[in-house]
């Protein structure tokens, strides 16, 4: 079966967990190009892509200027239309990209399954993420999940996308108008939107195939468990709601003045 999508896996200090994130990339039942992007480590980082030789491909940045720069990076790599975004800290089962491309055509714009969240403590299955949305895997108009979209965020570490979105999408830095900053977030929650305002459905799949780490290093776990953080955290993304709102109501405007010309 030849290759079809790309998985890319950012990665900055986590030696001790990238093998399990390569490792489920390589293994998936749909044959994936895997590229692993570096930017700045200073850890065995670079041992760890080693050791894999020709399987993976990788890229190493002595400097590091954001993770959306590096995201971007490896996008700009990839030889596939179809991109997985896959943090180095979270892993994929095998039927993953099989089953998202399962409930991927011509008019849609992203595929996402339900998340299963592996606690640090004791390895175990603490919550299902998605898995109450829709009764079955499937593709669905994007007016059915709208609403869903803009009171939820959908990780890019459980979507499929199209190659042409995260380049568009992943600004390095802010969003445009954007005020509120929190570690990049903004724009990994645009990538959605951009997809539902450029294609007409979002694919969908009822199984837990992305698991999620939840440990002390994460981004996620460490702004829950903390006030201020968590308000940073909620005041960015909800900047990247309005500003696909804002974005929906300037492409009304245009179809408007198409009519009138």
């Amino acid at each position: 079966m030849e290759q079809s999508v790309s998985i890319v896996i950012p990665t900055f200090n986590r030696a001790n967990m990238l093998p399990r994130a390569i490792d489920s990339a390589l293994n998936q039942t749909v044959p994936c190009e895997v590229i692993v992007v570096d930017h700045g480590s200073t850890d065995h980082t670079q041992d760890v892509a080693s050791s894999y030789g020709d399987l993976i491909t990788y890229i190493q940045r002595k400097h590091d200027f954001g993770p959306h720069f590096c995201w971007l990076d490896g996008v700009l790599h990839s030889s596939h239309d179809l991109i997985h975004l896959q943090y180095d800290d979270d892993w994929l089962e095998q039927t993953y990209i099989e089953a998202c491309l399962d409930v991927m055509d011509e008019k849609t714009g992203f595929a996402f399954s339900v998340v299963r969240i592996v606690k640090d403590t004791d390895k175990t299955e603490s919550e299902l993420m998605f898995d109450k949305w829709l009764d079955a895997s499937g593709t669905y108009p994007v007016k059915q999940l709208e609403r869903r979209l803009l009171r939820s965020l959908i990780s890019p570490g459980c979507c499929l996308f199209r190659r042409e979105i995260l380049i568009d999408g992943l600004y390095q830095g802010r969003l445009p108008l954007q005020e509120n900053e929190y570690h990049g977030v903004g724009p990994d929650r645009f990538l959605a939107f951009l997809s539902a305002l450029r294609y007409e459905k979002i694919g969908f799949v009822k199984e837990p195939l992305a698991v999620f780490f939840d440990h002390d290093g994460s981004i996620t776990t460490d702004a829950g468990r903390d006030a201020e953080k968590l308000k940073a955290f909620r005041a960015a993304y909800a900047e990247t709601v309005q500003f696909y709102k804002d974005l929906k109501i300037i492409r009304f405007i245009r179809t408007i003045r198409k009519i009138f010309r």
